[in-house]
């Protein structure tokens, strides 16, 4: 299925990652599959990094806008200044992808629950999958929660909640 893989850390077999750093391969395909289907006007997605989940996003049938927090990783596509979107990029956007910093990701959810677009659709990486209390993987997932919107978590080895906006 792919080459050269490796396997999340932890994951049951068959889950392929690049790295232990990485999104799941099958995360970010779905990624992709998702905007397919939205085909969202607005596509932002933070923690760009090298672009693994981005290059499965089709980046000519949207006006997409990616962030990087890392200096160090920041590299077209992201945004060569700004680390994280503002209040009024994320009223723009329709489909809406998190997998930031922590310390920008949390305020990133909580900016989409506040001036998230009605009907937009939020997903955001390591949301835990039956992660111990206290990790952040488990942390993440209880702020998805606790945001009010309906959603539902995905079963990834780092988990993954797709929310949408009311």
């Amino acid at each position: 299925m792919y080459d050269e893989q490796t396997f999340t850390p932890h994951a049951e077999p068959g889950w392929a990652a690049w790295d232990e750093w990485s999104p799941e391969q099958e995360f970010c395909a779905f990624a992709g599959s998702l905007q397919r289907m939205l085909q969202p006007a607005v596509v932002v997605e933070t923690g760009v990094g090298v672009g693994r989940l981005t290059g499965h996003l089709d980046l000519d049938a949207c006006t997409y806008l990616g962030y990087e927090a890392d200096p160090e990783w920041r590299r077209p596509p992201a945004d060569p200044e700004q680390a994280t979107p503002t209040p009024g990029t994320m009223a723009q956007a329709d489909l809406v992808i998190l997998d930031s910093a922590p310390e920008y990701r949390f305020a990133e959810l909580a900016m989409w629950v506040e001036h998230g677009k009605p009907g937009s659709v939020v997903l955001v990486h390591d949301a835990g999958n039956a992660h111990m209390l206290g990790t952040l993987h488990a942390r993440i997932g209880a702020a998805c929660a606790a945001t009010g919107q309906p959603g539902l978590f995905l079963r990834n080895p780092r988990g993954g909640w797709l929310g949408i906006h009311q």
